[in-house]
């Protein structure tokens, strides 16, 4: 509310006094200037101390602004920088009431060129396309910040040349509008494709005019920071307009939201700070930033539902905090609804389909991949067989391949250790076959990398369209950052589902390597629950795994698993030799271990991976402690599964079979120890 009284009248006779000057406009009002003050503070909320700080701000100078005979020069600049504008005529493109509302398709409407002769009758518009980005700023806060945010614009437009910005964009993205909004009213706006604005003619209203001002040197920058700043200073206009009570109670429970959703400590000091200074209180700067230190400290965010926010305007807030803590595509592709389509089952069975191209005949398909085992099993020798099977339409394990081109990303390895693994493992050269040893992480840009890669080798007449991708290992390829969710599976689930979307659509297969679990994480002998994000990978397309046996009488034998949703599940016995792998036959089922059996070995394996052999006594308490099995230490006795076992006699048991042998303390026993191939100089 403006605060009347001799001194506020006075205050404002000299401002009317200062934009009557023939320096500076403020608008261009028919009748005067009576109306100056609601331009100038459209929400009718300055005190007389927010009065005397508007005064002290920067103005736009009447000769920056594009006047009858500068508009060729300004139109003509624009359209050879690049930039889509129309022409149109008020009235007649438009309805009579609103100067700003075309009626007519966009292709009714000629491609202006550089020569084109601009018509002051005429209105002309810009509409961005994914290489401009035109920033609407609507409230006042928004206005104080666009120059600080936005410094790098191509030209400023609209009401008095300075409404938008259009940002140029080094990244063209697709996208169409974002707006960020408390309560009802818009504070500012990203425009794109399909979108359009006024940047020289008459708006809606009969006395307003827009104009232009193009900057000199203008900044392109990437998609990504220019989104960042749209949402860093949507944030600040909305707790600016939300503002009430004692700043330290106000922003308490901000910071707090803030923290919860991780965002940058730099970002919530930076928002604070240009809050403090657009209510006027910025001499609170350095108390303020002790108070967000100690809201850190102490780790405990308060809610926004302690202020007094209605329902809409708390959760208009928290999407802008989430959009900026963990990226708009991040949050809004995770707030976005799944869209239901229905067909009749009629329809479907009647609906002839291609049968499913398997890039290894009955063993692997187009989609999203896993292939696990524990550590040093020969992963990677597995993944450079089978790329260099699919890159010269060789067999894969005896199985018929489909040829195309491979690409590998080996963030494990280097260049050298390639070349000793595929010169070991006897591998044919081959120009098909492409390798990466450095990538973007996942959302960062990988998936873009690889798609541009696939594109690249496609337009290649010399080339096969790619069939596989490697990510050696899916881990390393993953952000530090959180994305997605508050825990790994909703993370997880986040990031494979992305990737699906963005890579898979290119009818390729991608397979990404992983780890087991530690084994004390293992249930049972359930092989696939073993890895790493198992219920977020396992909702994928397939999973190979690799296992080594034990006691079998099939000597360096491993189980090589199959589990896929278009193919039976298949247990093959596999055999490596000097870094290739070979085909023994299907795995009996006499070789798989019941659960019982499998949970011992287990339990062994991890008391000697934390110190040396174990002894029953210990065993009993290792599996009781891992919630395998209730037990009887005096009776020597398990409880599993509903049945009672004798520990001593099936320990017993497994040293006939070979699966323990002796160990080095007495009345102990360990798992025998499997030699892995010696690899000069290859750590696998």
């Amino acid at each position: 509310m403006i605060v009347e009284g001799e001194g506020s009248t006075k205050l404002k006779e000299k401002i009317m006094m200062e934009i009557n000057s023939p320096d500076w406009e403020i608008n261009d009002y028919d009748g005067g200037y009576e109306n100056w003050l609601d331009f100038a503070n459209p929400y009718n909320k300055m005190t007389e101390e927010e009065l005397l700080e508007w005064q002290q701000r920067p103005r736009i100078n009447k000769s920056n602004l594009t006047k009858k005979g500068e508009s060729q020069m300004a139109i003509s600049q624009l359209i050879n920088r690049g930039v889509n504008i129309i022409e149109y005529m008020p009235g007649r493109d438009t309805p009579a009431d609103n100067t700003k509302k075309i009626t007519k398709s966009w292709d009714k409407f000629p491609q202006l060129t550089a020569s084109h002769v601009v018509n002051d009758a005429y209105n002309y518009a810009i509409r961005p396309d994914f290489n401009f980005v035109d920033i609407d700023f609507d409230c006042i806060t928004a206005l104080n910040l666009k120059n600080e945010m936005f410094a790098g614009g191509v030209i400023e437009f609209g009401r008095d040349g300075r409404g938008h910005t259009l940002q140029e964009i080094t990244n063209p993205t697709p996208f169409t509008k974002r707006k960020i909004e408390f309560g009802d009213k818009c504070l500012i706006e990203m425009r794109g494709k399909g979108c359009y604005s006024v940047a020289q003619g008459k708006l809606t209203d009969p006395i307003g005019k827009a104009s232009i001002f193009i900057h000199d040197n203008s900044t392109p920058i990437t998609f990504e920071l220019c989104s960042h700043a749209f949402y860093k200073t949507g944030l600040i206009c909305q707790i600016v307009e939300g503002y009430h009570g004692s700043v330290n109670d106000y922003i308490i429970p901000i910071v707090g939201e803030m923290l919860f959703k991780k965002m940058a400590e730099d970002d919530i000091r930076a928002v604070i700070n240009k809050f403090l200074i657009n209510i006027g209180r910025g001499e609170r700067q350095k108390e303020t930033s002790n108070s967000i230190t100690s809201i850190i400290n102490k780790n405990n965010p308060s809610k926004l539902e302690n202020l007094s926010w209605d329902s809409k305007q708390i959760n208009q807030v928290r999407k802008t905090i989430e959009c900026l803590s963990q990226g708009a595509e991040v949050a809004e592709e995770k707030a976005k609804p799944t869209p239901m389509t229905w067909t009749a089952l009629g329809t479907i069975m009647d609906t002839e389909y291609e049968p499913i191209e398997e890039v290894v005949e009955g063993m692997l398909t187009p989609g999203l991949w896993f292939l696990a085992s524990k550590p040093k099993l020969g992963k990677s020798f597995l993944t450079m067989q089978l790329c260099h099977a699919v890159a010269t339409g060789e067999e894969f394990l005896g199985r018929k391949v489909i040829p195309g081109s491979v690409l590998f990303i080996a963030l494990e390895d280097n260049e050298r250790r390639i070349n000793s693994r595929a010169k070991m493992m006897g591998l044919t050269k081959c120009d098909n076959f492409f390798m990466s040893f450095t990538s973007p992480k996942l959302m960062e840009g990988l998936e873009e990398a690889i798609i541009s890669k696939i594109h690249e080798i496609k337009a290649d007449p010399n080339l096969l369209d790619v069939k596989l991708v490697i990510i050696d290992t899916f881990i390393r390829a993953k952000s530090t950052k959180k994305v997605g969710g508050n825990d790994s599976y909703e993370e997880g689930s986040f990031l494979i589902d992305k990737f699906q979307r963005n890579i898979l659509a290119e009818g390729v297969c991608a397979m990404a390597n992983t780890h087991d679990k530690k084994e004390k994480e293992s249930k049972g002998d359930d092989r696939i629950n073993r890895m790493i994000g198992t219920t977020a990978y396992q909702g994928q397309d397939g999973n190979w795994r690799l296992d080594r046996t034990r006691g079998t009488g099939i000597d360096d034998d491993t189980i090589f698993t199959i589990v896929a949703r278009d193919l039976p599940e298949q247990e093959y016995a596999i055999k490596l030799n000097q870094g290739s792998w070979s085909m023994v036959g299907v795995a009996e089922k006499g070789n798989k271990h019941d659960k019982l059996t499998q949970n011992i070995l287990d339990c062994v394996q991890i008391l000697q991976d934390e110190g040396g052999d174990a002894k029953t006594v210990e065993l009993i308490k290792k599996m009781r402690d891992s919630h395998l099995v209730e037990a009887d230490e005096e009776k020597n006795k398990l409880m599993f599964d509903r049945g009672e076992y004798n520990i001593t006699a099936r320990v017993k048991s497994m040293r006939k079979r070979g699966l323990l042998v002796n160990g080095d303390r007495y009345a102990s026993f360990k798992v025998p120890q499997i030699v892995e191939p010696e690899i000069e100089e290859l750590p696998f």
